[in-house]
């Protein structure tokens, strides 16, 4: 065999044999080697069922390998591993690999805690291993990389209950992998799918893996992912479950990082969310969510730009709940962890970089739903917010670009809101159109009720549109409310319907800090309140006690601090400043008219006894162009009807603050009688008809708490009715009351009436059984003030006055009051007695007249002209100047009465003077006159023919002789004149006109009966003691000065012809005794000149022994002759004759021995008595037989001081 041949054959045996060795020896060699390889760097058992390696096509095969899990089980195996070795990598210096095919491999391993895996025993011997040293790396190119049919099971026994996760059916196609340097720059298109967790996945696109600019383009493509078994991945434990809910992504994502670019990566696609079920730890349910799906058009991470084509949420359900503890639901999704110390702050600076890009083509929100559930109220409440609509359009954050939206929803099947508008977020600027209709208000109780005591009921609409702008801030126009049925119940059957309330055009401006409303009107309603009996009102009982302004204060008494309001005024301003911004302007309002139609309004009264209830029905209000809080004056129209027949009306303009109201008042046929309650509860007069009415301009305002102002206009009362509550009788009516042309102004006052007229005015006057006068308990008095009388004297001391201290002020300004007239027409006024036994009743009538002139200025007076009848018969008259108004009050006035019948007044006389009136007229003039607060007064009474008729039994008759009394009054004519002037201080606090004269009256009456000569004095004799004639002691001749008196009396008797007179004579014991003596002694010699003169023939006509004048020349002469008479021992000579004694001697010895007695007095006594009664009979012409001498105890001291002890005593008497 030839060389050549052996060669061929040993190269042909060689290869035979290298074929053998790779064919059937090499396999088990590998196979062997990488059991004991495997299971010496894993630690566990290995299995390799067959490795085949085909030397024609350079491929190995192995089957049935697997790694055995620590607790038993395989860990890691496949089917089949088939490998490809290409001929390239002999020149290309590189493992190259055509092909690499893995058939079923599976993977499975567990989580046994949280960084515990059940390989980490493997990880652990890794650990232990030497490290080599790198070498040059190594290159390769592996393509046509194809797993089938892979499977992983993946048991997490670390999170709570413990998770199994699976990938079935993986496939994995990658057309290469390579770090050959010409390769690595080429993009390889790996394709993946599986099921992971039973969720279709699948992941292709180009990537260059090894590229140093790592390139990357996939395509990610994930079905309906189940994620709550994720929801146990989260770091920290969700506070939620998530019941369900399916994932699904179809995106591309793209990375790109090189040394000379920043890092890039982009998504593109879309990622979907369905069928999510999210419930709180309690089982409760919180959102559902039927689908979200997010399509991207291009998120550029790195960069910052993340454009949607769209955003899709479907069907989203959220449950809102709060128990009764008033914890929400979302408190349960708060962490618990403890509360951190605070720190203290640290100034940074805000990182620098490119804002992110967002826009969103479309976003769309549809058929949403809110479940409200809220415990915390009393009886709960529940809401349901459905059909949630929401659209935006082209949303994008980049500058001056704006989006669109939309929204609306329905409640509670009721109610929906309706919006749409545009907004942009650089800059910030914002518009919207809202509508929100059919809100029902009572829904709200539940709520309501932890503030009100009742419910509300009504339907409310509101609309609007508004915009804000950064630089502008919110402005709203357009807005509109509508409120319908609007109803409340509260008090004691008190409430409010309203059937419509509109506001129209309404406004609101952050930057100018006002708001407006072009129109707001009320149409058809009412309205009824009470003030209860503690004085709160019946509305107020609405609000709860801790929410009501009256609500109590404090335990310590201090009211509540008010919430302070925000700051716009100086304080804020001033802050503002200092911050560097706009001062904020004072809020301001602005309302073009506020109208009122068809309301009808009552109020009842508690707080009295009848419970008075007024009511304004059919109100209509208008006001126009209310502006504040600087107001200005607002057009005023207001039209009502009182209670059912008052029209009210006012038209106008008002000023809120300080307020003013400058415009009419007319009020028609207000009835007195609905305000009778509240008049002064002791006022015992009950009002049965009248009715104001007036038509009144006014200008009036508040000015430092004070109204100020002017008022013009008329006035009057009708129909006036007025009865005595107490006897239900009547007191005071009249037919028209009427004040025409009033002007007058509040501050300082002034008032000005052209006329004030009052018609067909009825007053009756009524003396009860008890004696008191109705005018009398008009007022109820609580407590009984004594009556006293004012002393009366002809010139009263005026009262003492404390002049105020210089430069002081009055205590009031002068009052400017004008009444050109006031009249009085067909007036009537009716007095009636019924305390006498005999009713007494009279009447005047015809009473009217004028007053002119009334002023308040001093120097001016009114003309009085007032004229009437008593009993259609005697007329009256009061004539004279007035001026009431100025600030002492002056009169001057003449009043006259003539013929007044006294045969009517029978029941007083009957009464009191214990005898009927037979006939008899008065008549009365009387003047008065208050100047300076000085009166003077003349009071004339003139009674003709009075005469007494039969006497009358009656236990309140005087005892005094009234005959008496009325014989000294009356004169010989049968007339009565009186004139009793009176005078007084009128700012004496006792003074009374009328007691001051009644008391005049009546101490001239008692006078009379009394104390008669003592009135006859002041009548006739100037002031003259008729009483009594005074005697000179032991004389009974009448003295010159006691002749003037006697003469007084005489005329007086005379004049007085029913009067008689008794005398009563008086001595004084001790010296009366004496000087009667020396009388009879002068009288001893008168009689012995007499005798002589007789004798002689020399006795004149007329003369008498007391007559005659005994000369001093002659009295030794006829004392002789007296002492020679006398019977007294006398002294005697030697031879028995009576011895002459000196004329001394001798009358010495007759007083001696005369004897004066009581005899001898009484004699005295009579001797005067006889004096008087021969004066007024021989010189006054006095009737003797008037005259009477009545016998008493001649010693008797006189009652007055100013009589002495020998005198005669008068006293009248009559039949």
């Amino acid at each position: 065999m030839s060389k050549k041949k052996k060669i061929l054959l040993i190269c042909l045996a060689t290869v035979l044999a290298l074929f053998i060795f790779i064919i059937a020896i090499l396999p088990l060699i590998i196979q062997s080697q990488a059991v004991a390889a495997l299971i010496r760097e894993t630690g566990r058992q290995t299995h390799i069922e067959k490795v085949s390696i085909n030397p024609f096509t350079l491929s190995v095969t192995v089957n049935g390998f697997a790694i055995d899990a620590k607790e038993g089980g395989p860990f890691i195996s496949f089917a089949k591993l088939r490998a490809s070795l290409s001929t390239a990598s002999l020149y290309k210096m590189a493992v190259v690999l055509d092909e690499v095919t893995v058939d079923s491999p599976t993977i499975q391993f567990a989580r046994l805690t949280a960084n515990t895996y059940s390989f980490n025993d493997i990880i652990e011997l890794q650990k232990t291993r030497p490290r080599k040293e790198s070498q040059r790396e190594l290159q390769f190119s592996v393509n046509n990389i194809t797993l089938n049919n892979g499977t992983m099971n993946f048991d997490d026994r670390a999170v709570e209950g413990g998770r199994k996760h699976t990938i079935r059916n993986l496939k994995v196609a990658i057309p290469f992998i390579s770090n050959i340097p010409y390769l690595v720059e080429k993009y390889t298109d790996p394709h993946v799918s599986a099921l992971v967790n039973g969720a279709p996945f699948s992941f292709s696109g180009k990537v260059k893996p090894l590229s140093k600019s790592m390139e990357t383009s996939v395509h990610i493509d994930l079905k309906e992912f189940s994620l709550p078994e994720l929801a146990a991945y989260s770091p920290v434990k969700p506070p939620v479950t998530l019941t369900s809910g399916k994932l699904t992504i179809n995106a591309e994502v793209t990375y790109r990082v090189s040394k000379d670019k920043k890092p890039e990566l982009g998504v593109k696609g879309l990622l979907g969310l369905n069928k999510i079920a999210v419930n709180l730890k309690d089982g409760h349910p919180l959102i559902r969510l039927p689908l979200l799906q997010v399509k991207a058009s291009n998120l550029e991470v790195f960069a910052k730009r993340f454009l949607f084509d769209s955003i899709t949420v479907e069907g989203l359900e959220l449950f809102v709940s709060r128990n009764a503890k008033g914890d929400w639901m979302y408190s349960q999704l708060l962490p618990t962890t403890p509360e951190k110390k605070s720190e203290p702050a640290v100034d940074r600076k805000p990182e620098s970089g490119q804002q992110a890009l967002v826009q969103v083509t479309a976003f769309a929100f549809n058929n949403g739903i809110i479940h409200f559930s809220d415990a915390q109220p009393a009886g709960g409440f529940k809401s349901e917010i459905t059909r949630i609509d929401a659209a935006v359009r082209n949303f994008s954050n980049a500058v001056d670009t704006s989006a669109e939206y939309e929204l609306s929803l329905l409640m509670d099947n009721e109610a929906t809101f309706n919006a749409d508008g545009s907004f942009s977020l650089t800059p910030l600027t914002a518009t919207v159109s809202s509508a929100l209709d059919g809100i029902r208000l009572q829904r709200g109780w539940p709520y309501l009720s932890q503030i009100l005591t009742a419910p509300v009921k009504g339907t409310v609409d509101i609309s609007s549109k508004a915009i804000y702008t950064k630089a502008d801030g919110l402005a709203v126009t357009q807005g509109k409310l509508l409120a319908t049925g609007l109803s409340a119940r509260y008090g004691d059957k008190d409430g409010l319907d309203l059937a419509r309330i509109e506001v129209n055009g309404s406004s609101y401006s952050q930057k100018e800090n006002s708001a407006g409303a072009d129109e707001i009107k009320l149409t058809k309603g009412s309205v009824s309140f009470s003030r209860e009996e503690d004085g709160t009102l019946s509305i107020m009982s609405l609000l709860k006690r801790q929410y009501s302004p009256q609500a109590a204060p404090g335990k310590e008494g201090t009211r509540p601090a008010a919430p302070q309001a925000v700051a716009s005024g100086p304080t804020s301003a001033a802050s503002s400043a200092s911050k560097g911004q706009q001062p904020a302007r004072d809020f301001s309002f602005h309302f073009k008219k506020i109208l009122v139609d068809k309301l009808t309004t009552s109020f009842t009264d508690k707080t009295y006894e009848d419970n008075p209830r007024f009511t304004l029905g059919n109100t209509s209000l208008s006001l126009s162009n209310l502006n504040g809080p600087r107001f200005t004056p607002a057009a005023l129209r207001f039209a009502s009807t009182f209670n059912k027949d008052t029209p009210l009306k006012a038209s106008g303009t008002i000023t809120p603050t300080p307020f003013r109201y400058k415009g009419s008042v007319n009020i028609a046929r207000l009835p007195l009688r609905d305000f009778e309650a509240y008049f002064p509860s002791n006022l015992n007069v009950s009002i049965l008809g009248g009715t104001a009415d007036t038509s009144m301009d006014v200008d009036i305002a508040l000015k430092s708490g004070k109204p100020t102002g002017t008022f013009r206009g008329s006035a009057g009362i009708r129909s006036f009715h007025a009865i005595d509550s107490l006897v239900e009788e009547d007191l005071l009516k009249w037919e028209s009351l009427q004040l025409d042309d009033i002007q007058g102004k509040l501050e300082p006052f002034s008032l000005a009436l052209r006329e004030i007229a009052l018609n067909g005015v009825y007053s009756r006057i009524i003396i009860h059984k008890d004696g008191t006068l109705n005018l009398q308990n008009l007022v109820r008095k609580d407590e009984k003030v004594p009556d006293t009388q004012t002393p009366v004297s002809v010139a009263a001391k005026p009262a003492e006055q404390t002049p105020l201290p210089s430069g002081q002020p009055p205590a009031s300004a002068r009052k400017q009051i004008r009444i050109d007239a006031v009249t009085i027409q067909d007036g009537t006024i009716a007095f009636t007695d019924n305390h006498l036994p005999q009713r007494f009743a009279s009447t005047f009538y015809n009473l009217g007249g004028r007053v002119s002139g009334l002023t308040s200025e001093d120097a001016k007076f009114a003309d009085v002209d007032l004229r009437g009848n008593l009993e259609n018969h005697s007329p009256l008259q009061i004539t004279g100047k007035i001026n009431p108004l100025r600030e002492d009050l002056f009169v001057d006035l003449k009043v006259a009465i003539q013929d007044i019948e006294l045969s009517p007044a029978t029941p007083y006389s009957g009464s009191f003077l214990g005898y009927t009136v037979e006939k008899g007229k008065l008549s009365l003039e009387l003047k008065y006159r208050i100047d300076k607060k000085q009166l003077v007064s003349e009071n004339k009474i003139f009674i003709d023919q009075f005469t007494f008729g039969e006497k009358v039994e009656s236990d309140k008759a005087t005892k005094l002789p009234v005959k008496l009394g009325l014989a000294l009054l009356k004169d010989r004519k049968g007339e009565i004149h009186l004139d009793v002037p009176v005078t007084g201080r009128t700012d004496d606090p006792k003074f009374n006109i009328l007691k001051l004269v009644f008391q005049v009256l009546q101490n001239l009456l008692v006078k009379a009966v009394t104390s008669p000569l003592s009135l006859l004095s002041s009548m006739f004799g100037g002031g003259q003691d008729f009483s009594a004639i005074q005697f000179d002691h032991g004389m009974s001749g009448i003295i010159p000065r006691e002749e003037q008196k006697l003469e007084a009396l005489s005329k007086a008797l005379l004049d007085r012809p029913a009067l008689k007179v008794e005398l009563k004579g008086y001595v004084d014991r001790e010296k009366d005794t004496e000087a009667y003596r020396s009388e009879l002694l002068s009288r001893k010699l008168r009689n012995e000149k007499f005798l002589a003169l007789s004798k002689a023939g020399k006795i004149k006509e007329g003369d008498k022994a007391d007559t005659i004048q005994v000369l001093p020349e002659e009295y030794a002469q006829y004392l002789k002759a007296a002492y020679r008479k006398e019977k007294f021992p006398k002294p005697r000579i030697v031879i028995g004759l009576v011895k002459e004694l000196p004329t001394a001697e001798m009358k010495k010895l007759i007083i001696a021995n005369m004897e004066i007695g009581e005899q001898e007095l009484q004699t005295l006594a009579r001797e005067r008595v006889a004096a008087v009664t021969i004066h007024l009979v021989n010189k006054g012409n006095v009737p003797v037989g008037r005259i009477f001498r009545k016998n008493d105890d001649i010693f008797r001291a006189p009652e007055k001081d100013t009589q002495t002890k020998s005198r005669v005593e008068l006293n009248a008497i009559a039949e």
